[in-house]
């Protein structure tokens, strides 16, 4: 007896009985012989037809029940919505927004821009004047007289109030090596807005370390070209003032900067106020009859450009 497998070629389901590969449209199991109603398992095999519950596993060349259970929409690759299309479609919309706006504001735009502009422009060249008025030949000019002990550092210094009151402290007690200095560092810091700088004034030229002379000026203004300001520097304060008194005792010597200056009975420099140059000052007492120094007296004091001292006793 003979049997016709059938016309299909591929061999995509799998016969119910012998668990082997079965023909699409075949009419007949070509390994069990059993027909295509026993195959797809619609019919009860025969008795004498063996059913394999388990057999070797056979990989379909195409498993085509997966994809007839799997519905479309699943199977269909899901696409994640591409977040920065959004982003620049925003990001155009606002654009065409501002411009807009700006075309609605252009005059206001256009005048708050100029008035930006002209004034960007006045701020610019009016540093450039600041920057390059520096105060240091006016320093120079006024220190150096100062740290020599010439008496014209006074008529430069600003006046004060006591002027009528105040003396000039005698320049022989005023011994300071760095005077003899002919040839002074000077440093200065400047700002032309706020009209304030500082000047410090260091002796060159000489071994010995000397503390630097510190001033402060400050600048008065002019115009010219009826639109900027152009700078004069001048001292700040007036010229340092030293408050001298003695102390009670009236059996000692009196030393300024190691140099005898008289008793405190008959001092060689009254008590009172006195305009001071530059430099350091050191006051020293000595017991007559013993000759001792008296520390508790001693006093030591370095005068720059400006400021007020005082020399008190107490005994």
């Amino acid at each position: 007896m003979a049997f016709i497998e059938g016309t299909g070629d591929e061999f995509l389901l799998t016969c119910f009985v012998c668990k082997n590969p079965f023909g699409l449209v075949a009419q007949f199991c070509g390994y069990c012989q059993a027909t295509r109603q026993q195959a797809l398992g619609v019919e009860r095999a025969r008795p004498d037809q063996q059913v394999i519950t388990d057999s070797p596993e056979v990989k379909p060349v195409h498993n085509i029940s997966s994809e007839i259970s799997t519905p479309a929409a699943e199977r269909v690759k899901k696409q994640k919505p591409k977040r920065q299309y959004l982003f620049f479609q925003n990001m155009r919309l606002r654009l065409d927004r501002f411009k807009e706006w700006q075309v609605s504001h252009s005059k206001p735009i256009g005048a708050a821009s100029g008035t930006l502009f002209v004034v960007f422009t006045y701020v610019i060249i009016q540093t450039y004047i600041f920057v390059n008025t520096s105060p240091i030949p006016v320093a120079e000019k006024y220190l150096y007289p100062a740290v020599t002990r010439e008496s014209d550092y006074f008529d430069l210094a600003k006046p004060e109030s006591s002027t009528a009151q105040t003396k000039e402290f005698p320049t022989k007690y005023l011994k300071w090596d760095a005077s003899s200095s002919n040839r002074w560092a000077t440093t200065a810091s400047w700002n032309g807005w706020s009209g304030n700088a500082e000047i410090t004034f260091t002796p060159a030229g000489v071994s010995d370390t000397d503390r630097a002379v510190f001033a402060q000026f400050k600048a008065t203004y002019s115009t010219y070209w009826k639109v900027f300001r152009k700078i004069s520097w001048e001292p700040a304060e007036p010229a340092a003032v030293l408050e001298l008194s003695y102390p009670q005792e009236k059996n000692l010597t009196i030393y300024f900067n190691g140099l005898a200056a008289g008793s405190t009975l008959n001092p060689a420099v009254a008590a009172g106020t006195y305009r001071m140059f530059p430099g350091p000052l050191e006051i020293k007492f000595y017991n007559i009859n013993t000759g001792l120094l008296i520390d508790k007296y001693t006093r030591t004091y370095f005068f720059s450009a400006a400021g007020a001292f005082t020399a008190e006793f107490s005994d």
